[in-house]
C-alpha cells in the first residue's frame, strides 16, 4: 500500500486509517510506502499526536516493510508506481524493485 496527501489535517488522517483498519484493509497488506503530507498540521482544537506517531500506531504493529518519505504524488521530483504490479520492497535501503513488467 503507499499513501500520500497534502493539507490534511493529522485527525483526519488518523481517521482515514482507523477506517481501513476497521475495514480489514490494513491486515491484508504485505508492505506499507507512505510519501509526503505537506502542510498537514493536527488541526485546531484535536490531539497533539504527530503524524509520525499516527503512522507507527497503525503500520508498526503490522510487522510489515515500511518507511515513510518516498518521493511520490504530489512530491517533486516525483516517481510513478505502477498500480497492482507486484513490487518487493527493502524498507532498510528505502527501495522498490518491481519483480514483473507492469505491462505485458
Amino acid at each position: 500500500m503507499f499513501l500520500e496527501d497534502v493539507g490534511e489535517d493529522i485527525y483526519r488522517v488518523d481517521r482515514m486509517l482507523t477506517s481501513l483498519k476497521l475495514a480489514g484493509v490494513l491486515q491484508k497488506i504485505r508492505g506499507f510506502i507512505f510519501g509526503t503530507c505537506d502542510d498537514c498540521g493536527p488541526g485546531e482544537g484535536y490531539g497533539s499526536l504527530t503524524l509520525e506517531e499516527v503512522l507507527d500506531d497503525h503500520i508498526r504493529p503490522l510487522n510489515v516493510p515500511s518507511w515513510r518519505g518516498a518521493m511520490i504524488g504530489h512530491r517533486i521530483p516525483q516517481f510513478t508506481l505502477p498500480v497492482g504490479a507486484e513490487v518487493e520492497i527493502d524498507a532498510g535501503r528505502a527501495t522498490i524493485r518491481m519483480v514483473a513488467p507492469a505491462v505485458t
